[in-house]
């Protein structure tokens, strides 16, 4: 079974070049091999449900592949954004650092579980230190929106 996958992966290698050339990710792109790593996972996960003996089906697995890359992308995209935005912003009150990687460390784990909206309370609030009605300018939100976001993450951690 290993051998199989490994045959299919060096089979459809130069689609997966293709692919990261087609979304402008080019070898000098420091997430290079990172977005490489995840097209191959991604053409596991797919290749279980496509007939790759037809073009038809690999047109649609390169076009999965494509999604998925910049599927990526715009999620990176999003997320530099916030933290420019946020890293711009003046903070009243300063964080102590291991206080600070304590949390950024924890937020990592917990991250990818969380709406937009208790992504950016909690790294707004926990890392940078925002008060409520600075992260209401910070994300030009009303003060429902955000109390709303505490209320969902409150109740998230009663839940668990």
């Amino acid at each position: 079974m290993r051998d199989e996958q490994t045959e299919l992966l060096e089979k459809y290698e130069p689609l997966f070049y293709r692919v990261l050339i087609d979304c402008r990710i080019f070898r000098k792109n420091p997430d290079y091999e990172d977005y490489l790593q995840t097209i191959r996972l991604a053409f596991i996960e797919k290749n279980q449900s496509l007939d790759l003996a037809s073009d038809e089906q690999v047109t649609l697995l390169y076009r999965y592949l494509c999604w998925r890359v910049r599927d990526l992308q715009r999620r990176q995209q999003r997320r530099e954004a916030l933290l420019e935005k946020l890293t711009r912003y003046e903070v009243d009150q300063e964080i102590a650092l291991e206080s600070r990687i304590e949390w950024e460390d924890y937020l990592e784990r917990l991250w990818p579980k969380l709406t937009i909206g208790e992504q950016r309370y909690l790294f707004s609030r926990l890392c940078l230190g925002l008060s409520m009605s600075q992260i209401m300018t910070a994300y030009q939100v009303s003060r429902s929106t955000v109390l709303k976001w505490k209320r969902q993450l409150a109740k998230r951690f009663t839940k668990t």
